[in-house]
This record gives C-alpha cells, structure tokens and sequence, in this order.
C-alpha cells in the first residue's frame, strides 16, 4: 500500500527533544492543564476520551506530548457512529479496531500549532517572519503531520518491474497528514473559498472566514486555540472522516482496478534506511514508482525534519475508470492501427498516458483553477477536464483525486505527434521524439506545427541503419557504427536531429498544388512542396552530383486523426525509402572551390573562382571568402551564362571557354585581383549582413545587402519568382531550371542565375 518507514513512538521521542525548543513547537504559557484534562472537565467530550483510550493514545495525550487536539463533541460523534453503522465507540472499536484508532489518530496532530500557524503556518522562517514574507505562499503549507498510521503490510511482489521472481516484503506506512484549509490558502490561490472547499466536502460548509480555517471536513468552533501545557486544543463540528493517501482510495474502488494496475506496472520496491530498520529490528521496504508522482505513500520525503515539503506537496491526479478507459481505447486506437487492448502498448506509450494523469505542480489542484486555465499535465500541457462532471472527487492525505468517468484524449495524444502514439508503425519515431526532449514542445497549443512522421521501415532502411531494440530492461533506439561494426545507442543530439528535420512550426499545411518552401526546425533546412510531392533540400541537393537521374520528390500523405486534424496541426508521412535528413557533409564552400565535373551546371564559376586565386589549390577552401561560423548566399551565374559574358567579366580578356566548358589560359597578377574582386560582388556573407533564411520565393530573405566586393547587391522578390539586381542595373533572374529553389548546405546556399553582374 503506501510506504513509509520510520515515525513510530521511538523516534516520536527524537523528533520532540529536536524541535520542542522551537519558538514554532513551545509549550504554551498560560496553561489549564493537558488536553485530556481539559476535554475531560468539559464534560461533552466523553465519546471522543473514550476512542482515545480505546486507541492507546491516553498517555499521549493525558501525558506531555506537545500536540495539537481536534475535538469533537459527544454529538459529532454520534453522528459519525450512525453513519458508519455503530452503535457505540465501544462497538466501533470490537468491530474495527483499525478504523477506531485512524481515526482517533487523526485528531491527534504532532507539535503544538496555535491559531496564526493554522492559518498561515511558516515551516522556514518561523514566528520570526517579516509580513514580506508571510505574504509568500501564505496558506499553501496546509497539512500537518497527525498520530494516524497504518499496520505494517505484508506483501508479495517484484522487486522491480523486470523481475522474474516474487519476493516476501514488509512494507511499513507513515503517519498520515491532515489537511487544514484557511483563507489565506485560497486567497494565495485567487479561488472562492467556499465554493472549491465544499466542492470536496459537499456535506460541510465553509466557515473559514476572513481569518479561520477548516480541518479537512470539520469546522472549528472556537474563536481561538485553546492553551493546553501540553499544546492547543481545537473543538471541532464533525468527526474527521478517515481519510487515505490517493492510492488506497483508487486501490479500494474496482472501478480504478485498471488505472491502478498500470500505475503499479511501474512498482519498485527499496530498503528503508538503516536507522530505520535497526529501530523496527528488521528489514522493510518503502514503495516507489519510478518516476511517476508519489501517491502511494503519505509522504512525500522520507526525513520528517523537511517540513517545508511534507506540509505542501499534494499531488493532483485526474483517474479515468475502467470504463473511461476502455471508451478512450476504443475511440482512439484501431485493430488497423496494431494495437487492439491497452495490454499491447508500449510501455513507453503507457507512460506518457499515465503522466498525463497527474497535474504539473505538486500543490492541491482546485476545480476553480482548472476551469481558469491554470492547470497543466505533469507535461506541461492543457488538462483537458470539466471539474463540475467530476462526480468521485476526493481530497486525501497526500492530494486530491478527481476520478473520472469520462476522459478526452490527453493533450500529447491530440497532438501533432499523435500518429507515433496512435499507431504501432511509428513507434521507432515516438522513441525518437522521446530521446529529443522536444515531444512536450510539440504537444503545445500555443504554437501550430506541420509534422512529418517516419515509419519503422524508414528507421530500418536507413543508411546506416536504425532499429528499436527491445530487451528486458526496456526498449532502446539504436543505429548502426561502421567504427564499431554493431548497432551502438542512440545520442540524444542525433535523435534531435531526426526531430527537427521532420518538424515545421507556425505553418498550416502542406500543399498539394504549386510551389512550396517550409524552413523547418532544423536551422537553415527546408522541405521543398511541389504538386503534392516533397523533398528537403539535402535531397534536391543530389541533382548537383554526376550522373545523377530521376527526382528528389517523393509523395506525402496526411494522416488525420479521426477524419479531423490534430489539435494543434497537421501530420503526414511520406513515401521516400529513408528518413529524410539535415544537410551534411561537405557544404557550399566545398562544393564551389572543387567543382571540377564538367557536367556541374556551375563548373565556370568554379573555374574563375580557382583562376582568380580564391581558392587555396592544396585545401580545396576558400579562406578569403569562408569562414568556420559563417554563412554565405552565392548567387551563381550558369555556365552558359559566363560563356556568352565572359569577355565582359573583369580580367579575363586572355581566358579561352571550350564547347565543354573548359577554361584556358592564365591570368596576370593585377587580373587575378581584377577578378576576385568581380568575384566577390555574387557573395553575401553573414559576416557583413543579417539574414534568418536563405533566398527563395516568398523567403523572408530580400530587399538589399553589402556583397563581400563592398557593393550594394538587391534580392527583389515577387512571391513566385525573384532576381538580383546591383545598385539600379538590370535585373538578373534566378534560373527557372530548379524552380527558384536554392541548394542549402550548412554552411550557406547557392542559387544559379542566368545572368551576370555587369
């Protein structure tokens, strides 16, 4: 059941001699005698004395424990008697001993909190805080540590959810917590009061006023504490219900047997500390679940000395029945799609899902604040709940439960990247997008994305190969080392690569007509739509490499979800044999400085650029004009181009062109730097202009900037069409050939134009 390990009566003791001395935990001047005393000669407390005899806890309380005392009256417990189908304490405790003294136990709280601390409880800075700081988080320390525990738990489980074998374990249970709502918490929260506390308790009402304070489902009486010497004391309206961590409230209704298991798929089992077991005079175990949000145990830290955090971490957690669950099955997966039962997910898919379960923050989540928009997932994404059709709705020791008989589909699984949830032949790509840390991004809606999304056979048919390796210590994500002759881990700087490259914000759509450019999120890379088929420009790239025949283009598909498309974009899958990929290897400068294929459609200009001296023969660079960091635009004239101008270009009267494009002749000091100076007017660097994009039509990339010769050098774009033009001379278009499309490389692009700078 939950967990825990250590806070029994032994280290009561430890725990008092600590903080007694405390201006927080003192004993009270002014005193009437211990609470027992004082309840006793009340007189209308007789049934509440008697359950904590009963319990064992008269010593305790008849004794000089400090602590703090909620008491209800003999008609509180009358009540609660009646209601809980006893006739008397004494039939309660025959029947249910347990169940006597839990409750009992939670009336009884550790240390000795006075009306101010109820209110606005300080765990760091004390009764010595300035109003500055009383004002942070003031209320949000709501619950306090309470004498009700549970029974050691004897179980049989896995250790781990990879192991093979049971294992016989004692699991020992923390005291339970109490939560004490006051107004400052809900004024902190900027919620109604009343309203967000009788949401959970809809047979109390709200009397915390503009000072006060309920105790879970009771309201005080009392204007102010009542001074004990052994604490304060409280008279209450109602019995404490029992309350129980929001784990044992889904494990004792069926209705959550199966969120339940899930959750406990992910079960580990670890010894409690050393001090703790030489104290129980055996070994006992807490239960954790990986990294999943702590519901199973009344605590959220082991170390009852952290008091910040026991007081204010409250888990929220949003629970669809089994119903619910089987409805959003079937709603949202298909047999077509690979999985046919919820046993069949991936667990890395299960994961997601039960996350997505719990809020982000670990405070008490309020109805209010989910229907402000406050709240989000574990994720960071929208909780897509209606707080008023929530009908189980629980406030616990350690949260709150909204237990849902209806559920939508999670934010993440409505998102763009949805298919790699959906459908079992993507689930390579949801590894991917895992490993990427970028899944929470893409499932935003404050942002619209175009995703593509690569299927298995893609990974597998990549080059070098990728696969998902599946052992028993869950499933990895691996690609094929020549170095190391075998499949090697995936890096998460190669999986963001994967990502990026198949992923666009702030775009709506890709077309299935005319010309499209989508800079996607990987910086300086594009996919290039034709007539509903596309390509990125590392592929469109290839057309430049001899030889080569065919298109770059390949077709796409949109995949919907449910006839409609994602929450916050579109997706498609497309028809190439691998993934796509980010441009690499070697980029523009390269390609210029050794363009020594005749068949190059720029093989000229990488003539004259060798000619002129601007590149360095024994580095294939060109140091003049690159630079490691920087980008170049090149806007490149085609060979027959300067064929038909070269006798117009700038020092180059002695070079002769054969009919293959072949320059002759040589060049003189004074017409080498003649030409690399007229070079050096096709260059745009990024050393000298600012540009987020490169030129193409439509590109955010025009208007007019400082080429590396010094001159004005104007992109003038139309949207279907553009051209470069310098300072006021004809216009030169870029070449139609490639459609305007500019071949991107890492470290810049090129466009051919048809023309040259005269």
């Amino acid at each position: 059941m939950v967990c825990g390990l250590f806070m029994a009566a032994a280290f009561a003791v430890s725990c008092q001699e600590s903080l007694e001395d405390s201006d927080q935990y003192r004993i009270p001047d002014n005193v009437k005698g211990n609470a027992y005393q004082v309840l006793e000669g009340e007189g209308n407390y007789s049934m509440f004395l008697r359950g904590i005899e009963l319990s064992g806890y008269r010593p305790i309380v008849d004794g000089k424990s400090i602590m703090t005392v909620m008491a209800p009256n003999n008609q509180a417990f009358t009540s609660f008697l009646q209601e809980y189908g006893y006739s008397s304490v004494e039939d309660m405790y025959a029947q249910d001993p347990t169940l006597l003294k839990n409750t009992i136990g939670f009336h009884l709280m550790y240390y000795a909190y006075d009306w101010n601390k109820l209110v606005n409880f300080r765990p760091t800075d004390g009764d010595g805080a300035t109003e500055e700081q009383k004002q942070v988080n003031a209320g949000l320390y709501y619950k306090h540590r309470t004498r009700s525990r549970d029974d050691i738990e004897e179980v049989s489980v896995k250790l781990t959810p990879t192991a093979t074998e049971l294992t016989d374990l004692k699991i020992y249970h923390y005291e339970r917590f109490l939560p004490v709502l006051s107004n400052k918490l809900f004024e902190t929260k900027g919620i109604d009061a009343a309203y967000n506390y009788e949401y959970f308790f809809p047979n109390s009402q709200w009397t915390g006023g503009s000072n006060g304070f309920n105790v879970a489902n009771a309201s005080v009486t009392d204007g102010n504490a009542v001074i004990t010497d052994n604490g304060y004391l409280y008279h209450i309206n109602q019995v404490i219900r029992p309350m129980e961590t929001i784990y044992n409230e889904l494990r004792k209704n069926p209705d959550y047997s199966d969120f339940l298991s899930l959750y406990d798929s992910y079960a580990t089992y670890e010894e409690a500390d050393q001090e703790t077991n030489d104290n129980l005079g055996y070994t006992a175990y807490i239960r954790t679940h990986g990294r999943l949000p702590r519901i199973s145990c009344e605590w959220p830290v082991n170390n009852y000395r952290q008091m910040a955090q026991l007081e204010s971490v409250g888990y929220s957690i949003f629970a669809p029945t089994n119903a619910a669950m089987d409805r959003f099955f079937t709603d949202y997966w298909t047999a077509e799609s690979g999985y046919s039962q919820l046993s069949d997910l991936d667990p890395l898919i299960l994961e997601y899902f039960i996350m997505q379960s719990f809020a982000q923050a670990n405070e008490l989540v309020f109805p209010e604040e989910i229907k402000n928009e406050k709240v989000q997932t574990y994720y960071g994404t929208p909780i897509n709940v209606e707080p008023d059709q929530v009908t189980d709705r629980k406030m616990c020791v350690n949260g709150v439960l909204y237990g849902m008989d209806d559920m939508k589909a999670p934010a993440i699984f409505s998102s763009v990247v949805g298919p790699a949830f959906k459908d079992k032949n993507y689930i390579d790509y949801l590894y991917a997008l895992d490993g990427s840390e970028y899944i929470l991004s893409l499932a935003s809606n404050k942002s619209e994305f175009v995703t593509l999304i690569p299927s298995n056979e893609q990974f597998e048919n990549n080059d070098p190969a990728m696969r998902l390796n599946v052992t028993t210590q869950g499933s990895i994500l691996e690609e094929y080392s020549a170095q190391d002759g075998n499949f090697v881990s995936m890096g998460r700087g190669r999986k963001q690569s994967i990502v990026n490259i198949h992923t666009a914000q702030n775009v709506n759509e890709l077309k299935t007509s005319g010309l499209q450019v989508v800079p996607t999120n990987a910086t300086f890379n594009y996919w290039y739509v034709r007539d509903g088929q596309i390509t990125t420009n590392a592929l469109f790239n290839e057309q430049l490499r001899p030889g080569y025949t065919g298109s770059p283009f390949v077709d796409f598909h949109e995949i919907q979800n449910s006839g409609e498309a994602w929450d916050n974009g579109r997706s498609y899958s497309y028809d190439a044999p691998m993934l796509f990929a980010e441009a690499s290897g070697d980029g523009l400068e390269h390609l210029l400085a050794v363009g020594n294929d005749k068949t190059y459609e720029y093989y000229l200009f990488s003539q004259l650029l060798q000619k002129s001296g601007l590149v360095d023969t024994k580095t294939g660079l060109m140091p003049s004009l690159a630079a490691v960091g920087l980008r170049l635009i090149a806007f490149v004239p085609t060979n027959e181009a300067i064929s038909q101008n070269i006798a117009k270009i700038p020092g180059c009267g002695s070079l002769k062109i054969a009919s293959d494009y072949t320059v002759t002749g040589t060049l003189s000091s004074n017409n080498k730097t003649l030409l690399a100076n007229y070079l050096r007017q096709y260059f745009i660097s990024s050393l000298m202009n600012s540009f987020t994009s490169y030129p193409y039509p439509g590109s955010d990339c025009k208007g007019t900037f400082l080429s590396m010769s010094g001159e004005n050098l104007s992109i003038i774009d139309n949207g279907e069409t553009f051209s470069i033009q310098k300072d006021g001379a004809n216009a030169i278009p870029v070449s139609t050939k490639y459609f305007g499309l500019p071949f991107a490389f890492s470290d810049g692009c090129m466009q051919l134009i048809d023309g040259i700078i005269e």
